[in-house]
């Protein structure tokens, strides 16, 4: 067994087994397992009819994760599952020591949406793409893609006022944000741009807890074009969005103190509609959340300068970057139907269009290639 941190010999895996064995019923097992990998622990590990003692069982399905790289994962879950239970938290925490790293850091908040109807999720490492929601979607690599998520949650910011919420934005080069031209108009309307700040790592900690995160300064507004006149009306299509109303913002920010967070590349494929659609926003200001919800998309609307999906929003949202399920971003988050009630479709611009007028207006020195 290797992907749990050093090599381990056979003794300490038995010894492992023995301890969960102690520390888990079958119930718990369950759901560590769904809570570590999305998969159901009779359907894709140990078959329901097995004969075999809870701790063979155990000892196998250790043998199974490590084939997959997942133990670590596994053991990170039952670690931060199992807060008052020192023995079991001892003997992982000698097994595989970046465990007690990784349980402080938060399960990731997913809310998993169908047509833009909330679906029933327990909140875990991941939404279990493989079982939860077959057949809507191709399977993905599970690890491949909670490592990505995780990276793009660094890379996601509450865009703010002297600490009020405006809004949401992401990092598209190392000092570089793309938010809203709305979302700092606000800012301007009170002659208060030089007060704008983007705060990155804001999110709920598993115990409930908020993390304040980091506030970098805004050095700049950097580029801007506005939305349409009409998409501030109850008739935003009407008339229709012209090619140089693209409703973004970018901003240079102060050097972010700690380590390189990346960026998000502004590129793409495109999207049909049916397709899964996730936005990584600051909904009414609150921590970071990932809406997902796996028949989003609508379609394009005005020659392709706007895409309309039914993934949730809520304000505080504009600026968020939209994402396909492989996490390629697609599309800026600026409006919502504003037709009450009901809504019918949230909207973005596609990201290759912003990307081509960023370039086109002289800018791409900001943009890594």
């Amino acid at each position: 067994m290797n992907d749990a941190g050093a090599q381990s010999t056979a003794e300490q895996v038995v010894a492992l087994a023995k301890a969960l064995t102690k520390a888990l019923d079958l119930a718990a097992l369950k759901r560590m397992v769904y809570l570590a990998t999305g998969d159901e622990l009779f359907e894709a590990y140990i078959s329901p009819i097995s004969p075999d003692p809870l701790r063979t069982m155990i000892l196998n399905l250790l043998q199974t994760l490590s084939k997959d790289g997942s133990t670590e994962r596994f053991l990170t879950v039952v670690y931060r599952e199992k807060p008052l239970n020192k023995d079991i938290r001892a003997v992982i925490a000698q097994f595989c020591p970046a465990v007690t790293g990784n349980a402080g850091q938060a399960p990731l908040d997913f809310q998993l949406q169908k047509a833009g109807k909330t679906q029933a999720a327990e909140a875990g490492a991941g939404p279990g793409l493989q079982k939860n929601i077959k057949p809507a979607l191709k399977s993905v690599d599970l690890t491949v893609w909670i490592d990505r998520i995780e990276q793009v949650r660094k890379q996601v910011c509450r865009i703010e006022l002297s600490g009020t919420a405006l809004g949401t934005g992401f990092l598209v080069g190392a000092n570089a944000v793309l938010t809203n031209c709305h979302v700092v108009e606000e800012a301007r309307k009170l002659g208060a741009t030089d007060r704008l700040g983007c705060r990155f790592d804001f999110r709920r900690l598993s115990n409930n807890t908020v993390e304040a995160g980091t506030v970098v300064p805004v050095r700049s507004i950097v580029d801007e074009l506005p939305c349409s006149p009409a998409e501030r009306t109850a008739q935003p299509d009407d008339p229709p969005p012209g090619a140089a109303e693209l409703d973004y913002a970018l901003l240079q920010l102060d050097p972010i103190p700690g380590a390189d967070r990346g960026f998000i590349a502004l590129s793409g494929p495109p999207v049909q509609a049916g397709d899964a659609l996730i936005i990584v926003q600051h909904p009414m200001g609150d921590p970071v959340r990932f809406a997902i919800d796996t028949t989003s998309v609508i379609g394009y609307r005005h020659d392709g300068r706007r895409l309309r999906y039914e993934t949730n929003t809520s304000p505080g949202s504009s600026g968020s970057p939209c994402f396909n399920m492989d996490l390629d971003l697609v599309a800026l988050h600026h409006l919502g139907d504003p037709k009450r009630p009901p809504p019918t479709y949230n909207q973005g611009i596609p990201i290759g269009q912003i990307h081509a007028s960023i370039v086109a207006r002289g800018h791409a020195a900001l943009l890594p290639p």
